[in-house]
């Protein structure tokens, strides 16, 4: 009697078809780590599995990253050579290990997908005082060393015509945590792991050449591993 009342909370799985967004959380980031869609459609002759289709847009920052502020009320990222935003098209399988009650419960889903990873540097823009006059340049080792002379960084915006893309291929594995009261609606969290490789170094820091420096080299990543969260929510049918 027991197993036979467990098959009947655990039910049918009664959608072909799900709709996500939401926000991601990673190690690498600050904050917010950026944000993802996805949309996952049923196998064929498979009750249990879906085919796993994703987009995720993330903000990596180096982890010696230092924001100064002066007393005019800028702000700056000493010695900051690029931004970097990766954008990840990925594809995998979704696979449900238990499946929710119809109007109530917890779905656990085991998530493993991968796919192309376009590293997008940014130069990162700076208002130099040079004298008399400040100029808005890029961050660069050699013209623009010294971090007294900074007054203020304008932000992503400026500098997005000099983007360069570096390729590269990513692979991350997780479980899925989706609840609600509700079949066709679908609030959760993934929980997981990710790692990430471009075809060479996205240098994000670069320390001057000036001889009253002191503050030692930066070591920039090929290669990037970290933990993420995704709080999404979404539809199905």
């Amino acid at each position: 009697m027991s197993v036979d009342a467990f098959a009947q909370r655990e039910g049918e799985i009664e959608y072909e078809k799900e709709f996500l967004f939401g926000l991601n959380f990673n190690t690498n980031a600050g904050l917010i780590g950026g944000g993802m869609i996805r949309y996952s459609k049923l196998v064929r002759n498979k009750k249990d599995q879906f085919h796993n289709f994703s987009l995720g847009l993330g903000i990596v920052k180096h982890p010696k990253e230092l924001r100064y502020a002066n007393q005019s009320g800028g702000s700056f990222i000493a010695y900051k050579k690029n931004h970097l935003v990766v954008i990840r098209p990925s594809y995998g399988r979704e696979f449900v290990l238990f499946h929710k009650g119809n109007e109530d419960g917890v779905q656990l889903d085991f998530i493993l997908n991968g796919g192309l990873s376009f590293g997008c540097l940014t130069p990162y823009y700076i208002e130099y005082s040079t004298g008399s006059t400040t100029a808005i340049v890029p961050y660069d080792p050699v013209t623009t060393p010294n971090i007294n002379l900074v007054v203020n960084s304008p932000g992503y915006t400026t500098g997005l015509g000099s983007t360069k893309v570096v390729p590269g291929l990513h692979v991350k594995t997780g479980f899925s945590f989706e609840y609600g009261h509700f079949t066709n609606k679908v609030t959760g969290i993934e929980v997981g792991f990710m790692f990430e490789a471009f075809a060479k170094k996205m240098v994000m820091m670069e320390a001057p050449i000036d001889p009253t420096y002191t503050g030692g080299s930066f070591h920039n990543n090929q290669f990037f591993s970290s933990v993420y969260l995704n709080i999404f929510y979404g539809g199905r049918k």
